[in-house]
């Protein structure tokens, strides 16, 4: 009965002393050197992974941010590489190149098209219709004279191309539509080291490369829009980390500010600017002639003045807000205590603890005030407040193809493509960025 073991009573602190007694009889054996195959079997450490590091692993296992990081990076080199390939510039007028289609004819193939499709005089083309059909042996009666005589009083295609199609006629001329919509002269100049470009998007009705007006437009919308998340962000989160840090009544005058502001209307305010700032600026231009900073304003106009202070003023609410949440949570860790307590300034525990911990937020919040940016500066300039001409933005030549939207479609598809895809392609990627940043969301 001595060597029974005692059972252990469940719930009882009291440790099991029998095979705690065990141990004593491990033999030399146990503390062989492990073998190969014993070591294979071990748990392997792996190198610690940073918080960026971990960031990007994430986001490069989301298929739709990727897509839409490589939609961004492509219209960026579109936007700002593009211009320096193509020969023509954004208000270049090219004569006799007005309202031509994407993958255009050249001008030398439309030429001999409008010669060999001019209308015969109509005795003429009854004769020559008469002969052709004795020719074949057929019956030519006066209904198909009559015919001829009333499809040409009508303003009808030359006989000889009658049923054919315009590619048809084009190729028939010895003008087959080339790679690129190049004609074969053009091929042939392009051989011989000239420089020849296509309209690849087509013309305006002044004549204005369409795809380079793009491009520049594009520019026109990033610029503006990288440049109201920079204000947005310095902003926003300067403005929502003291409201969140001192608290009280700092706090609460603050945020009676915030729901203010959120009250006014954007375009009212970018409209009352825009007219305000417009004639000093104009007096500005004028007294200072020849200086760069006065045909930067000459170019961009007071409207996109107007918009930036409108950005300045409005706009960076949402991000003082998230920020001031964070700081509210942020602000009670034991590390910002422990800073306090050792004499650090508001300022300081700001700037070296609490905002380095926002930097997710900061960093989703920023890239989702791109796109915002963006629809705003188009729908202004859509309405006519934008950009000033001859500079061109996306909005406005959206506007500018109302008018031929029956004749012209693709002047208004286009733009409105861009546009679109631009939009999408940044919230997309800020959601991607949402999710890679937020340490509560990994898997």
């Amino acid at each position: 009965m001595a060597d029974k073991k005692k059972k252990a009573v469940f719930g009882s602190l009291q440790p099991n002393v029998d095979s705690m007694l065990e141990w004593n009889d491990l033999t030399p054996a146990d503390f062989a050197p492990a073998d190969k195959d014993e070591k294979a079997d071990f748990i392997q450490q792996r190198k610690s992974v940073s918080y960026w590091a971990d960031a990007w692993r994430r986001l490069r296992h989301n298929v739709v941010a990727m897509v839409a990081l490589f939609v961004i990076i492509f219209l960026m080199l579109y936007a700002f590489v593009g211009p320096m390939l193509v020969p023509y510039t954004y208000d270049q007028q090219i004569r006799g190149s007005e309202n031509l289609y994407p993958w255009h004819y050249s001008l030398e193939a439309q030429n001999a098209y409008k010669e060999a499709t001019q209308v015969q005089d109509p005795d003429e083309a009854v004769a020559a219709a008469k002969a052709e059909a004795e020719a074949k042996g057929e019956k030519f009666t006066s209904v198909d004279a009559a015919m001829i005589r009333a499809q040409i009083k009508a303003g009808g295609s030359h006989p000889e191309f009658e049923g054919m199609t315009e590619a048809q006629i084009y190729k028939e001329l010895g003008y087959g539509l080339q790679p690129f919509g190049y004609s074969t002269s053009e091929l042939q100049r392009i051989a011989d080291g000239e420089n020849v470009f296509p309209h690849v998007f087509g013309t305006d009705s002044l004549g204005r490369d369409i795809m380079v007006r793009t491009m520049y437009a594009t520019r026109v919308s990033m610029v503006i829009g990288l440049a109201a998340a920079f204000i947005v962000l310095v902003i926003g989160a300067l403005y929502g980390s003291i409201s969140g840090y001192f608290g009280g009544m700092v706090d609460t005058v603050m945020q009676r500010i915030v729901d203010i502001i959120y009250s006014l209307p954007e375009v009212l305010i970018i409209l009352i600017i825009a007219t305000a700032v417009g004639p000093h600026v104009t007096e500005f231009i004028n007294n200072n002639q020849g200086s760069t900073f006065a045909n930067f304003l000459r170019t961009v106009g007071p409207n996109l003045i107007g918009m930036f202070v409108a950005f300045s003023i409005l706009y960076w609410v949402s991000m003082s807000r998230i920020i001031r949440g964070q700081i509210l949570t942020l602000k009670k860790q034991e590390y910002v205590t422990a800073a306090r307590a050792l004499g650090a300034s508001g300022g300081r525990i700001i700037r070296r603890h609490l905002l380095p911990n926002c930097i997710g937020q900061i960093v989703v919040t920023t890239c989702l005030q791109i796109p915002s940016a963006i629809f705003t500066e188009s729908f202004m300039s859509f309405l006519g407040v934008g950009v000033l001409a001859p500079l061109t933005s996306l909005g406005s030549m959206c506007s500018d193809a109302l008018s031929g939207i029956n004749t012209y479609p693709y002047r208004l598809v286009i733009p409105a493509a861009i546009i679109s895809v631009m939009i999408l392609a940044f919230n997309l990627f800020g959601d991607g960025l949402r999710d890679a940043l937020d340490p509560r969301l990994k898997k």
